[in-house]
């Protein structure tokens, strides 16, 4: 099935029709992460590293359970983007307090309802946003194809995203790699011949000299 992709505009756009903080928060959370929808209406406070700009994964929240990450892959450190940790301390302040310290908990602070928060927040919000509907896990796609168009590594990408084995990255992603890219050829070149063309102008330099 083709991806459905949204532009940085068009993602600024979401979130600036974002109904209220905590979804503004959690929908931004999801696109510079890349987490799965029940890792985010899963995750407590006590998995940010603060001092690391860091989430642990370590758990998932589905049909009303919480679950173990379903793989050793799953179960893994995520690197979270300055912008995305100023936005999580905003809401932090706001976010009420509740014994099992939920990052997005609802507003009886118990695990958020997937179905509810797609129909009743994030449909409204792409509709205000004029963008086309889309699924909540394509903002997990979105986050993948960024990362991938900034010529980032693959196995970062499938360690980020908790794929089983990079084959799983490169099936769903793989497309969406450049065919041409002319910067790691000129790194590549560069790499080997910089040091003999340094050598070429130094004689040159010293043969005018002479």
């Amino acid at each position: 099935k083709e991806l459905s992709i949204l532009t940085p505009s068009e993602i600024l756009s979401l979130l600036d029709a974002s109904p209220d903080l905590k979804h503004k928060t959690l929908f931004m959370l999801a696109v510079t992460t890349g987490l799965r929808q029940g890792e985010l209406l899963g995750l407590k406070w006590t998995d940010i590293d603060w001092f690391n700009n860091q989430i642990h994964v370590n758990r998932t929240y589905n049909h009303f359970r919480f679950y173990d990450p379903k793989t050793k892959k799953s179960k893994r450190r995520v690197d979270v983007p300055p912008q995305m940790m100023k936005q999580l301390k905003e809401w932090k302040i706001a976010c009420p307090s509740s014994d099992l310290g939920l990052v997005f908990p609802n507003e009886s602070c118990k695990p958020m309802s997937s179905l509810n928060m797609y129909n009743r927040k994030f449909l409204p919000a792409l509709k205000k946003a004029k963008l086309n509907k889309i699924r909540f896990h394509d903002l997990r796609h979105i986050y993948a194809s960024l990362l991938i168009d900034q010529g980032e590594n693959i196995k970062y990408i499938q360690n980020q995203m908790g794929h089983a084995s990079i084959k799983i990255t490169m099936d769903t992603y793989g497309h969406l790699i450049k065919d041409v890219n002319k910067e790691a050829a000129s790194r590549l070149g560069d790499a080997i011949f910089k040091q003999d063309g340094s050598k070429m102008v130094a004689e040159t330099k010293k043969e005018v000299t002479a």
